[in-house]
Formats: structure tokens, C-alpha cells, sequence
């Protein structure tokens, strides 16, 4: 399973898959990551706002792994103060 690390503060980072990906977007400032199976994962910021730009650096990531297995680069958000979540759609 491939997928992406997204960078927290300080040495931390956090994982998204990058695998059956059909959209990315931004929801309420929040980046939603929606799966083929119905589900998908967000990833919010408790101190400010993710924008556009932020997607379009999840999207290269994703891009990059495009069905490879292991771990992507490390993605550097507008945010580091990141909380990824996964649910059903």
C-alpha cells in the first residue's frame, strides 16, 4: 500500500493512503481525501485554515506514489498543527 507522510510539528508526521484515491478537495478549510469503497480521510488544522494550494500539494504526492507501494515524500503543509481522520463516506 503506498501512501503519503504529511508533516506535523517538530519531527512528526502523519499518513494518508494514496491508494484508490478518486477525489481531493478542500471542505470547510479541512483537505478530504475520498477512496473508491466509501471512505475517505480528512486532514484539519486546529490552528488555521487549509487552502487550495495545500490540496494541490496532496495531490502531487499522490500523484508521485500513482499505484507505487511504500512511502511517498514527506508533504509540507501551510499547517503543521494537523489532524488526519478516516471515516466512512
Amino acid at each position: 500500500m503506498g501512501h503519503i507522510k504529511l508533516k506535523k510539528a517538530g519531527t512528526a508526521f502523519d499518513i494518508a493512503s494514496a491508494d484508490g484515491v478518486i477525489s481531493v478537495k478542500e471542505v470547510s478549510n479541512n483537505i478530504v481525501i475520498a477512496y473508491s469503497g466509501s471512505a475517505k480521510t480528512t486532514i484539519a488544522s486546529t490552528g488555521g485554515n487549509l487552502t487550495q494550494a495545500d490540496v494541490q500539494l496532496v495531490v502531487d504526492a499522490i500523484d508521485i506514489m500513482d499505484g507505487a507501494a511504500g512511502p511517498g515524500k514527506l508533504v509540507k503543509l501551510s499547517q503543521t498543527d494537523l489532524t488526519v481522520t478516516g471515516a466512512s463516506l
